[in-house]
């Protein structure tokens, strides 16, 4: 999850750079964050459901030389076109690669730690935005934005020979699987889709000011800019321990506690944060979702979605990307309009949406619990 996350998320914290070596502009090189972005969210579905029948522990080490190859590509790439096309293929295989690594966690973990487990993989991805990019930033600075890929691929060199050390070498496939479209299935059932529609406009919600946190800092709060910074690192603390206590939620209350997150999260977005204290306590929400949604997915697929395992695997990380992209643009719109100060209120309108989609989801699991 660290490798991965850095992965996708250092290439903000690098853009200028990228741009002056490459010699294009920064809106050129911008674009790449957006396209990673799509390429996540519509072909990880794709692809792990394609791959649904191989062997999922050569599938993770070959998805893993793949994944050293396009960072070879991508540090040594002569211009922003081999670029663009080493981060869509890093795209392709960061989202397949998290979704085999959720089934990996509950797979090696026991039943009472599933939750744990996964929700410890998901704190990589928010480790990342806490130490990795900042690290992978500093690099560039000091070596050059080459360097800053060459540090992932170390990172990748590093933990390849651990996971096939470590990793059960055989997983038995459920008999089910394989059928390409009958892995789809799963998506007309409102357990599913309810769940889709609810982490996107969760994500959506989150990173409608998420994105613009710095403008948010300075413009809203009146910060000045020697504390974004500090500011931003207690931010991605909060995050990663929102990340941890997924895992816990999903242990003790699973999906039901959620519409209560949801709310508060309107009540912190309507009032405009409610200073430092709203922001941190929105770091700490905006992950409270992943584990039990994502124990959920599994449990549902193994219960009675065998074929579509892989794919739901993927169901959480896949809906936050639309949600980030969706979240993004809207925020946008919003901040070059009238700034950052009124970006709450699409922000709220996306967290209400997550609610009642939250609401949807819990009605359609105890209508499923009265049929039986």
């Amino acid at each position: 999850g660290f490798t991965l996350g850095t992965c996708e998320f250092v290439i903000v914290g690098i853009l200028p750079d990228i741009a002056a070596g490459l010699n294009v502009s920064l809106a050129a090189v911008g674009r790449l964050v957006s396209v990673f972005a799509a390429c996540y969210a519509v072909g990880t579905p794709l692809l792990t459901a394609l791959t649904g029948r191989m062997d999922r522990f050569r599938l993770l080490i070959g998805l893993m030389l793949l994944f050293l190859g396009v960072n070879v590509l991508s540090m040594l790439a002569p211009g922003v076109t081999v670029l663009y096309a080493s981060r869509v293929v890093a795209a392709l295989v960061s989202g397949t690669l998290t979704a085999v690594a959720m089934l990996y966690a509950k797979e090696v973990s026991s039943p009472e730690q599933t939750a744990r487990a996964i929700s410890a993989v998901y704190a990589g991805f928010s480790v990342a935005a806490v130490a990795g990019v900042p690290i992978g930033t500093a690099v560039c600075h000091a070596l050059g934005w080459r360097a800053t890929f060459g540090v992932i691929l170390a990172m990748g060199l590093v933990l390849l020979p651990v996971l096939a050390r470590l990793l059960p070498r055989k997983i038995e496939l459920p008999a089910a699987e394989g059928s390409f479209l009958r892995q789809f299935a799963v998506l007309r059932d409102s357990r599913c889709w309810h769940c889709v529609l609810m982490v996107l406009f969760s994500a959506s919600a989150t990173y409608t000011v998420y994105t613009y946190l710095t403008p948010t800092l300075t413009g809203t709060l009146g910060l000045p800019e020697t504390a974004v910074s500090p500011a931003l690192l207690v931010m991605g603390l909060c995050s990663a321990a929102s990340n941890l206590f997924s895992g816990r939620l999903a242990e003790k209350g699973g999906l039901k506690p959620l519409p209560v997150f949801f709310a508060a999260q309107v009540l912190l977005l309507v009032n405009r944060w409610l200073g430092l204290t709203g922001l941190f306590a929105m770091g700490l929400l905006m992950y409270l979702l992943n584990t039990p949604v994502q124990v959920h997915s599994l449990g549902l697929a193994e219960a009675e979605y065998p074929a579509a395992a892989s794919l739901c695997a993927s169901v959480q990380p896949v809906s936050y990307n639309f949600g980030i992209a969706a979240g993004s643009f809207a925020g946008s719109l919003v901040q070059d309009a009238w700034g950052p100060r009124l970006l709450g209120v699409p922000a709220a309108v996306f967290a209400l949406l997550s609610l009642w989609q939250c609401r949807g989801l819990l009605r359609s699991i105890q209508r499923r619990k009265t049929r039986r």
